[in-house]
């Protein structure tokens, strides 16, 4: 994969263990953040879609822009963005931002979809499909999988 600069600076986030048990680098806010408020950059290297749909390249940190149907953001450089840190809490309720995808240009950012305390972890959805991939299904303790099977029911969560 090319390598990809980390230019990026915040007074906004900070990298940090994150508080899910196994997840690695989490993403934590370094001051109160508004409702509403831009959080950080998603970027990365942009893929072909028909390569990764047709199975020839794959990425955990692979973000459809639907505006951009022909291109797929990979943030899989640990240098590409902050956004990538980014965890899925699983659950509805623990996430505090969206992604937001622009027209114009290849990228998307993190907005918070409530107010954030400092030092909160930043969490958002990654969506059922990431989930439901067998390999990434299959690392999910029992209680995120029962969880995740129940939100993908429909059950009132």
């Amino acid at each position: 994969m090319p390598y990809t600069h980390f230019a990026e600076n915040s007074d906004i986030v900070e990298l940090k263990p994150s508080k899910i048990a196994g997840a690695g680098t989490g993403l934590f806010a370094k001051k109160r953040i508004q409702e509403g408020q831009f959080i950080c950059w998603y970027f990365g290297v942009l893929v072909d879609t028909d390569m990764v749909e047709n199975g020839y390249y794959d990425s955990d940190y692979l973000l459809k822009n639907p505006n951009k149907p022909d291109l797929i953001i990979d943030a899989e450089d640990p240098l590409s963005c902050f956004g990538r840190y980014a965890n899925d809490s699983l659950h509805l309720q623990k996430n505090n931002c969206y992604f937001e995808f622009y027209r114009d240009i290849n990228s998307a950012s993190l907005v918070a979809t409530k107010n954030i305390k400092k030092g909160d972890e930043i969490y958002v959805s990654y969506g059922l499909n990431f989930w439901r991939e067998p390999r990434r299904y299959n690392m999910l303790s029992e209680e995120d999988k029962g969880y995740l099977d129940r939100r993908d029911s429909g059950e009132e969560l």
